[in-house]
């Protein structure tokens, strides 16, 4: 039965014919967000913030950043008391949306340590044209603060010393969707089918590839994740963060020494790979709206899908990585002191009461358990000095 909503676009038409007439979901959401001249977020169509198609921690005001900012801070704090010498340290941030949560962090650093500021760069990691151009307006304007954007293969060619942070960034990620059924898992594909004169998208089955048979192999005996899980439905459906392997190892030669902070939608395997979870947790959004539906509307919605936990950890550690802990954003973000940006609003004037208020329910939003709240922080330190002890104020117990 064909959805009369998944309408197929000529640009993606054409990419489809020119590949056989089937591409897998990989291919459909690399294209969808990532194509040159039709993606969602290389043309910039992607809107952040409270009017726009989502909101994320940083769009909702600075205060997330003030708060990260007191453990980016310590983390190079330490790096510099260890005696490791760099000309500059470097914050690195992966995809960095409006470009806001390195503008923010800048000014709070600044704040916080004054002394530290003038020893940092900023490298922001952006692979869409029109992405760039959006964090450019927002990040060039600050005085004193040196910024630059390249990819991690011209990392790679010169490493740095620091901090990487991937905010909300993994997610959109492009993912390979197995289907189970019959005793058999399939690749999911995308293909087309042509009604009075009119294509429209359908997702069909495909043979999996050896890398999805060696993934389900490791998932079983490495990561002891019962893979499929037990009574299944048939055609249950879940999702493989193909590329972070290839990720992690990249990074893995871009930081000489310092930490990496991912902060995304994770979950652990057992709520990940659940039979309950029979549609994988891949979602659509557009407008501030969740859809199930990831075939509507290609190129002007968002895709994006959760990490497995133990997997990301599982593929950092395999390429070099130290793992530090995790935790949820509620919990990090009330340990480094959220508690008392909070108590302070108390004392607002009545002149000031509306803006207080503005503040006061995006500080909530940030902890709240059924949203911002819930996103996992998972830290992981790369150590080439072989004595570097770095803080992690956020794994420690909440302050109330």
């Amino acid at each position: 039965m064909i959805d009369p909503t998944a309408r197929c676009p000529q640009w993606l038409i054409d990419r489809i014919i020119n590949s056989g007439g089937f591409i897998s979901f990989y291919k459909y959401m690399d294209l969808v967000l990532n194509d040159p001249e039709n993606g969602f977020y290389s043309t910039g169509r992607l809107n952040i913030g409270r009017d726009g198609d989502f909101c994320t921690s940083p769009s909702l005001g600075n205060d997330f950043a003030r708060l990260l900012a007191i453990q980016v801070v310590d983390w190079f704090l330490d790096l510099e008391k260890s005696g490791i010498e760099s000309e500059l340290f470097s914050l690195v941030e992966i995809g960095p949306g409006e470009g806001t949560l390195s503008r923010d962090l800048a000014i709070a650093i600044a704040e916080i340590s004054p002394a530290l500021i003038s020893k940092i760069e900023f490298v922001l990691v952006e692979l869409n044209v029109g992405m760039r151009e959006r964090q450019e307006k927002v990040v060039n304007n600050l005085e004193g603060i040196y910024c630059r954007w390249c990819d991690l293969e011209d990392l790679i060619l010169r490493p740095v010393t620091g901090v990487v942070i991937a905010n909300e960034a993994l997610d959109a990620f492009p993912v390979e969707r197995l289907i189970f059924t019959g005793n058999k898992v399939f690749r999911q594909g995308v293909a087309l089918r042509k009604i009075n004169d009119e294509y429209f998208l359908e997702f069909v089955d495909l043979k999996p590839t050896s890398p999805i048979m060696e993934f389900l192999q490791e998932s079983n005996s490495l990561l002891n994740i019962e893979f499929p899980p037990k009574d299944i439905c048939d055609r249950w459906v879940t999702e493989w963060h193909c590329d972070l392997p290839t990720w992690f190892g990249k990074l893995s030669k871009v930081l000489i020494n310092g930490t990496l902070l991912i902060v995304d939608y994770a979950m652990e395997s057992k709520r990940y790979y659940n039979s309950n979870r029979k549609d994988g947790t891949l979602i659509s959004y557009r407008n501030q709206k969740a859809n199930t539906n990831i075939l509507k509307d290609p190129g002007l919605i968002d895709l994006t899908a959760h990490l497995c936990i133990e997997s990301t950890i599982s593929y950092a550690l395999i390429n070099g990585w130290k793992f530090m802990g995790e935790t949820r954003q509620g919990q990090a973000l009330l340990a480094l002191g959220l508690s008392r940006l909070l108590f302070s609003l108390q004392n607002t004037s009545s002149q000031d009461l509306s803006a207080a208020l503005n503040r006061r329910e995006s500080l909530l939003r940030l902890v709240d358990p059924i949203g911002l709240g819930e996103f996992r922080w998972l830290a992981f330190q790369k150590d080439n000095s072989y004595d570097l002890i770095l803080s992690n104020r956020f794994l420690q117990e909440p302050i109330s």
